[in-house]
C-alpha cells in the first residue's frame, strides 16, 4: 500500500514564520505558574502549571465557549527534589482529565491522577517507582469525546486502559511491546509501541489494523482518516492521505486533526498543511492542540486560543 507515497518535501523550504499572519481572533487566559502540559477536547483546553510562590503541579480546564476556568484539586507534594517534582502529561475527554506526576531522586514515583469539572477532587488510579533515567512508565494519549464513542487512554508499560468520560473502564489491551506513545480521535485509539509498530482499535478495544514502521515512534496522531506518525525529523502520514515530509531538526509533532498538524520547536508553534506541505500560523509557545479549526497555544504562563 505505502509504495504510493505522493511526496517527499523538505519542511525546511517551507516553514517561513509569519507571526499572525491570517491568524483569527485570540483569546486567552493567564496560568498562575509556567504551562508544562496542554491537551483540548471539544471547547475543553486542560493545562498544567509548574510552581509559583503560591502553588505548583496544578491543573485547570478552560471552558472556551463559557468562558470559565475550574481549578482541579491537588493531592501532591511541592518539595523540589533531586530528579524533578512536576507534572509531565494531561490529557482530557469530556470534562474528564487525566494527568501525570512524577517526583524522586535516584528513584522516581510516577502517579496517575484523573478528576472532573463537576468533581474536581483528584483521585490516583496508579502508582509506579522506576529509576529516574528509566523512561516514562505511564504514558498518556489524546483522549476524545464523540458521538462515535468517548476514549481517554493510557498505558503502563503494555498495558493499555481505555476509560470513558464518567470515569468507568471502556476496555483494556495488551500491545506487542512498550507502548511508547497513544492518541484517540473518532472513537478510534492508536497505540505505538516498540519495534515501530501501530496497532489501532476501535471503541470497544478491537483490532481494526496494524502498521509497521521503519525505525521507532516519537509520536502518534489519528487525523481523522489518517495515522500521522513521527520517527526522529520524519512526519509520515498514512491512510486516506499519504505523504511523507523531512522535519526541521528540533520540530515535533504536537496535535494532527483533518487535513491540518501542529508543530511546536525552537520557541515557535506552526501549523502544516498535510496536503500541500505548506506552513501556516507562526507564533511564540511550546505546547500546541488542534481542535477542528481551533489552535490553542501555550507560551510562558499564557494559554490562547485562535
Amino acid at each position: 500500500m505505502f509504495q504510493d507515497v505522493k511526496r517527499i518535501l523538505l519542511l525546511a523550504a517551507l516553514l517561513v514564520l509569519i507571526p499572525g499572519a491570517g491568524a483569527a481572533t485570540v483569546r486567552s487566559v493567564t496560568a498562575p505558574a509556567p504551562v508544562s502540559a496542554l491537551a483540548g477536547d471539544g471547547t475543553r483546553i486542560a493545562y498544567a502549571t509548574g510552581f509559583s510562590a503560591r502553588d505548583c503541579n496544578r491543573v485547570y480546564v478552560w471552558n472556551t465557549t463559557a468562558g470559565g476556568v475550574t481549578k482541579l484539586g491537588r493531592k501532591t507534594h511541592c518539595e523540589q527534589t533531586s530528579t524533578g517534582n512536576a507534572i509531565g502529561s494531561v490529557a482530557i475527554a469530556g470534562n474528564r482529565v487525566l494527568w501525570v506526576h512524577y517526583a524522586g531522586g535516584n528513584l522516581r514515583e510516577w502517579s496517575l491522577w484523573t478528576a472532573t469539572t463537576a468533581r474536581p477532587s483528584p483521585v490516583r488510579l496508579r502508582r509506579v517507582t522506576r529509576d529516574a533515567d528509566a523512561p516514562a512508565p505511564i504514558v498518556l494519549g489524546e483522549g476524545t469525546s464523540s458521538r462515535l464513542g468517548d476514549i481517554l487512554p493510557y498505558a503502563v508499560d503494555r498495558s493499555v486502559v481505555a476509560l470513558r468520560v464518567n470515569g468507568a473502564r471502556g476496555f483494556s489491551w495488551t500491545a506487542p511491546g512498550r507502548v511508547v506513545a497513544l492518541a484517540a480521535n473518532g472513537g478510534e485509539l492508536a497505540v505505538a509501541s516498540e519495534g515501530g509498530v501501530v496497532t489501532v482499535l476501535d471503541s470497544s478495544g478491537r483490532v481494526l489494523r496494524r502498521e509497521t514502521y521503519g525505525s521507532e515512534i516519537d509520536v502518534v496522531r489519528i487525523t481523522g482518516d489518517s495515522l500521522a506518525v513521527q520517527r526522529g525529523r520524519t512526519l509520515e502520514i498514512r491512510g486516506g492521505r499519504i505523504a511523507i515530509y523531512s522535519l526541521i531538526a528540533g520540530k515535533v509533532l504536537a496535535d494532527a486533526e483533518g487535513g491540518r498538524a501542529a508543530l511546536v520547536g525552537g520557541g515557535q508553534v506552526n501549523t502544516f498543511d498535510l496536503d500541500s506541505g505548506r506552513a501556516g500560523v507562526a507564533a511564540p509557545g511550546s505546547l500546541a492542540s488542534l481542535e477542528g479549526s481551533r489552535l490553542a497555544i501555550a507560551s510562558g504562563r499564557t494559554v490562547s486560543v485562535r
